[in-house]
């Protein structure tokens, strides 16, 4: 959470406006909701709250799902509700946050507080929140960015920064769960990594990359219209001169090995057989590697893109696909490492490896804001 309001209920109540969310898919999610007594704030007993399963309505609105009345269970009936240990982290963290709040108190009718740690729950200045509300309100937030931009520039650039952690951070939370589900299909994964671009933007082998197009048309006259081949995304590294790469995505519960009776398949010499659906992810990527080499020296690719400096020679394949934690024994995991580091295109990354990534990009951006003091976060 980075900012907390509280709303009175009562002279010693109160109810904490968001909640926190535990885990969450793109169509479910657990949180948490919390309420604040101040009566018994000597034993520290200030907190209480709700754990509710939340489904996504119509109206792309969270809705709550109707409670289980547990006097009304059988005998030898129950209810279990496993958390993993990331979700239950995010509870046990956020759940620090709301007992230090709760310590400072009620306050009678709304208070907005702002989160940069446990233990530094900084209240806003009503006074001072009530002016910022009624310029904005007026249409004078573009003059109090240029302000702010002329008069403290790395104030602005550290307030662009925590937005951008902010969703970088949703973003890690979604892919963490989603991860779970395997329900979702290639469709999703495609539009996720769309609208997080920053997950391809340390590219493989330390170059930057870029999105020119999702779901390209290789084979067709334009990269962005017809076609007869499509692919996931199409990329460009970001440097003087520039190269295209091209970017195949499969689920995270597709196999990478051939299993038989749950084991991986051992075909020869305790080798283990590649999976049909790996062996052909690389195959397409391949093909349309080979046909967009082709046809974006011959069409129009070659004319939208060349004014760009940006170049097709032996573009460069990324594929996603599977997760290592399948790979349950050493020989699954030497034919697997094996096979990807003998192929000289596609490189092939994992889903959790990418999600390793993305965990290291998001704690060292967090590292580098929490150096910044109170002062610096709060105006």
């Amino acid at each position: 959470m980075s900012k907390l309001t509280t709303r009175s209920t009562s002279y010693n109540s109160a109810k904490v406006e968001q909640v926190l969310i535990i885990d969450e898919t793109a169509t479910t999610r657990r949180v948490f909701r919390a309420e604040i007594n101040d009566v018994k704030v000597s034993t520290g007993e200030t907190l209480s709250g709700t754990i509710i399963h939340q489904r996504k309505g119509l109206n792309d609105k969270w809705e709550d799902i109707e409670a289980i009345d547990l006097t009304r269970l059988k005998a030898g009936d129950g209810i279990k509700i496993h958390l993993r240990s990331t979700p239950l982290k995010r509870l046990f963290d956020g759940l620090q946050q709301l007992y230090c709040l709760s310590q400072k108190g009620v306050f009678l009718g709304e208070r907005e507080f702002v989160v940069e740690e446990a233990s530094k729950i900084l209240s806003i200045p009503e006074n001072r929140k009530l002016f910022v509300q009624k310029l904005l309100e007026q249409d004078f937030g573009e003059e109090i960015w240029k302000e702010l931009v002329d008069n403290n520039p790395n104030l602005v650039t550290r307030l662009s920064r925590a937005r951008i952690q902010q969703e970088r951070s949703e973003a890690l939370a979604e892919f963490e769960n989603s991860l779970a589900d395997e329900e979702l299909d290639e469709s999703y994964w495609q539009k996720f990594f769309q609208s997080n671009q920053w997950l391809f933007g340390f590219g493989l082998n330390y170059q930057f990359n870029s999105v020119l197009s999702d779901q390209p048309h290789i084979g067709g006259i334009n990269y962005t219209g017809l076609g007869t081949q499509r692919g996931d995304f199409l990329l460009s590294s970001i440097a003087a001169a520039k190269f295209t790469c091209l970017v195949e995505i499969k689920k995270p519960f597709t196999k990478l090995l051939f299993y038989q009776k749950g084991q991986p398949f051992i075909y020869r010499n305790g080798a283990c057989l590649i999976s049909s659906e790996l062996s052909g992810a690389v195959s397409q990527i391949q093909v349309n590697c080979k046909t967009w080499q082709e046809t974006a020296l011959n069409t129009q690719n070659d004319r939208t893109l060349h004014p760009l400096n940006i170049h097709t020679i032996q573009p460069k394949g990324i594929l996603v696909i599977g997760r290592t934690e399948e790979l349950i024994t050493d020989t699954s995991v030497a034919t697997f490492e094996l096979y990807r580091r003998n192929i000289y295109n596609p490189e092939i990354i994992t889903f959790d490896e990418l999600l390793a990534r993305a965990r290291f990009i998001v704690a060292n951006e967090q590292s580098d804001q929490k150096s910044q003091t109170e002062e610096e976060i709060i105006f």
